[in-house]
């Protein structure tokens, strides 16, 4: 009896074990190698936002009785943009250009004639139209695809100052100037990549075109007025950036 138990279980153990060796073995999935985003490369966009900005008036032959005076103009800009990342470490250089419309219009009328003249009278306005920009951008990554980043560079856009005069015979006399401001522009973003090609981006920019001086006809009298114009803007973008490579 002993032997047959004996040769029972050797023969179970046998096919147990044989069982066993056809059961696939398991083994830990292996964790997915994500490979970093590169910030180096070429990229379009574009922005859309809000801007307002500050045009300070200066009467040059103080004919309103109030030289100096200053008013608000704002608007929506919008821009379309290309650039070129170079990616060092955690460190990025790059070259932007964007061109679109700024947007910035506004008027106030001169603060004596306020409620005792017409308000068509001693009106100065500005309106600004197409602008452009060049400017250099330097950031820091942040986990692998945040930028957060400084801009900087040339700026210059069309402007229309105006101004408006009623004569003693009630004619409404209007001077218009168009004329190029050149100036600058500084800002800061920051920028989020949420594929391998595209990325979406919020910034604050500062624009300064500086005081340009125009004249204006009222009646028989030529009036001379600088107006000056700085901006700011906030907006947010998207990009697409072409290529995948890690460098």
């Amino acid at each position: 009896m002993k032997s047959i138990l004996l040769a029972t279980s050797a023969i179970v153990f046998a096919a147990l074990s044989a069982q066993a060796a056809d059961l696939p073995v398991y083994t830990k999935a292996p964790v997915p190698v994500v490979a970093p985003f590169s910030w180096s490369g070429f990229y379009v966009g574009g922005d859309v936002g809000y801007i307002w900005g500050r045009s300070n008036v200066h009467d040059v032959n103080s004919y309103n009785g109030a030289p100096d005076f200053s008013y608000g103009p704002d608007g929506f800009t919008g821009n379309g943009h290309i650039g070129y990342n170079w990616q060092s470490s955690i460190y990025v250089f790059g070259l932007e250009v964007e061109g679109g419309y700024l947007g910035l219009k506004g008027s106030r009328q001169y603060p004596p004639y306020v409620g005792v003249r017409t308000p068509a009278d001693s009106v100065a306005s500005v309106g600004e139209g197409a602008y452009v920009a060049v400017t250099g951008r330097v950031g820091v990554v942040v986990g692998g695809n945040w930028l957060i980043y400084g801009k900087g560079g040339y700026a210059a856009t069309d402007v229309k100052t105006t101004y408006t005069d009623t004569d003693p015979t009630g004619l409404v006399l209007t001077n218009v100037t168009s004329s190029r401001r050149d100036g600058w522009t500084a800002g800061a973003g920051v920028e989020w990549a949420f594929t391998n090609n595209w990325t979406a981006r919020f910034e604050y920019a500062h624009y300064d075109f500086g005081r340009a001086t125009s004249s204006g006809l009222g009646g028989a009298t030529v009036y001379n007025f600088e107006q000056s114009l700085r901006a700011d803007s906030v907006r947010v973008g998207l990009n697409y950036k072409f290529g995948s490579w890690v460098y």
